[in-house]
């Protein structure tokens, strides 16, 4: 009797672990015709570290690099699509807001591309999104209130900190406004089953014909301000830093 009564015990625990783990295969895949997605940000340059570690371009040796973020979705090609033979370029894409990696991107969230000199991978968004080719990406930048009010950073939806010939500099701003990046292959990114991306701040682009060595300290405070609103008198390099801003984000494969 003993015996049928633990026979029966263990049949009923190894149904339930099958089932468990058949919940959990399911729980792991994406539902028919679509990837789980996982987006990242970080920045890189092709020039190497400069002093203390910290990431140097074209005369700036970044320390710190912020951005604020929100409503990131992605334009993208079904197969069929391209099976038509049209090209990738001239197909009306589709866009991916009825997915939750839609509302997990449209979240605001402050991201910390560049902490203590070093180059960081930041979760911007995870979920499942369609299947196809991706193209483009598009979020908005937006002021900083995800952080305490007491950080200087706070209502500033870009931020970068460092130096320019040994002085400390603050590149900053408060503009709200909608980027768009585009993929690194003129083919686009193939998204299937699971697949990763990265949103890449290149600092290349970004200071593309900037001469950081004119910064200036206009106000003698020891630190070098170029912002809006003409702050220490930096104004037409600021104004090249946000017009670059534009083409300095690309989409890559992250596999």
């Amino acid at each position: 009797m003993l015996n049928k009564k633990v026979l029966i015990a263990l049949l009923i625990f190894s149904t339930g672990s099958l089932l468990s783990s058949c919940s959990e295969k399911e729980d792991s895949m994406p539902g028919v015709g679509n990837s789980k997605m996982e987006v990242y940000a970080t920045s890189s340059q092709e020039s190497t570290k400069g002093t203390n570690s910290r990431m140097a371009s074209n005369g700036f040796s970044t320390s710190e690099f912020t951005v604020s973020t929100t409503d990131l979705q992605f334009y993208y090609a079904t197969k069929a699509d391209l099976k038509t033979g049209i090209s990738l370029g001239n197909i009306n894409l589709k866009t991916n807001l009825n997915s939750s990696l839609y509302t997990s991107g449209s979240q605001s969230k402050s991201i910390e591309l560049i902490e203590n000199g070093d180059e960081k991978f930041v979760l911007m968004a995870e979920g499942e999104t369609p299947e196809g080719i991706y193209s483009q990406a598009e979020f908005k930048l937006k002021k900083n209130t995800s952080i305490s009010n007491s950080d200087e950073r706070y209502n500033k939806s870009f931020w970068l900190q460092g130096e320019v010939n040994g002085a400390m500099t603050i590149i900053w701003s408060d503009t709200e406004k909608t980027i768009q990046s585009t993929s690194d292959s003129d083919n686009g990114i193939e998204v299937e089953n699971k697949s990763e991306i990265v949103l890449d701040f290149d600092l290349e682009k970004l200071f593309s014909e900037v001469d950081l060595s004119l910064a200036i300290d206009g106000n003698l405070d020891g630190t070098i301000e170029i912002g809006p609103g003409g702050i220490d008198g930096n104004t037409l390099i600021y104004s090249k830093i946000m017009n670059n801003l534009d083409g300095s984000v690309i989409m890559k494969n992250r596999n």
